[in-house]
């Protein structure tokens, strides 16, 4: 499967002030209990798997705050025959007087989660739980064509299809060869301008890092998670060059000046 990481790590505070709701139930069988919690004192939501032995009958509008949370793939109540999932956060539950804090530090936080077209920002995750992002090779990148309501490729005045954004498809070279695992491809969206701009001299084999990291949750049969980035940052490959024939004399010459 194309990037299927397990979890993300998420910053519970950079999602926002957080003030508890209620309990409900979710999940396949509906028997999973969950604290619901108002966002910036707005009706926006979260649902939040909280830890063992967790208060449910405190107040509505108890400020909470979370730690160590993460986002799984859930399994969807609806859809489960095709595949469906649901982005699922889970995470430690606490009053806002308590002293403890993530396990992981700030700049770990490295990424961000999104929603929508629009990629709507809803918190801070960790890349490294998903990739290296030094460890990405790529081998291949296609175009992404723009649909209408009716999945229709969309076409200019001209009559060619309108690109929305490239797929740029890597292997995580840590994990190559290792005929085991079918989970090791990468894939990373980046916006149409800046990937013609980056594609020139780019071949197989070439390492890049991306910038500006950005996780959507998709949850169907094809990946769990859709991943954008601003750019990509070639590395260069340092190459140890032999010496020149004038380089070979010039090292003789000093060893020769050494022994006398």
């Amino acid at each position: 499967m194309v990037n299927k990481f397990g979890s993300l790590s998420l910053q519970g505070k950079s999602i926002g002030k957080l003030t508890f709701a209620g309990r409900n139930l979710v999940g396949a069988n509906a028997d999973v209990a969950v604290a619901m919690l108002n966002v910036n004192n707005t009706l926006n939501t979260e649902n939040v798997t909280p830890q063992a032995g967790f208060d449910f009958s405190i107040a509505f509008g108890t400020p909470l705050k979370l730690i160590d949370a993460k986002i799984i793939a859930g399994t969807a109540r609806s859809n489960q025959r095709n595949g469906a999932r649901v982005a699922t956060k889970t995470g430690t539950l606490l009053p806002m007087s308590d002293t403890a804090t993530d396990t992981l530090p700030e700049e770990d936080y490295d990424a961000v989660f999104v929603s929508g077209k629009d990629k709507t920002v809803h918190g801070r995750v960790r890349s490294a739980d998903a990739f290296d992002s030094h460890d990405l090779v790529l081998f291949r990148v296609t175009p992404n064509y723009k649909t209408d309501n009716r999945g229709e490729v969309v076409r200019d005045d001209y009559d060619e299809p309108m690109i929305s954004n490239y797929q740029f498809n890597f292997i995580q070279q840590s994990k190559s060869g290792d005929v085991g695992n079918d989970d090791n491809i990468v894939r990373i969206l980046v916006d149409s301008a800046e990937s013609e701009r980056l594609q020139a001299g780019l071949k197989p084999g070439d390492k890049l890092v991306p910038q500006g990291l950005k996780f959507a949750f998709a949850g169907n049969d094809a990946t769990d998670w859709t991943v954008y980035a601003d750019t990509l940052v070639v590395v260069e490959e340092r190459t140890q060059e032999k010496p020149t024939s004038s380089q070979n004399k010039t090292i003789n010459s000093k060893a020769s000046t050494a022994k006398d």
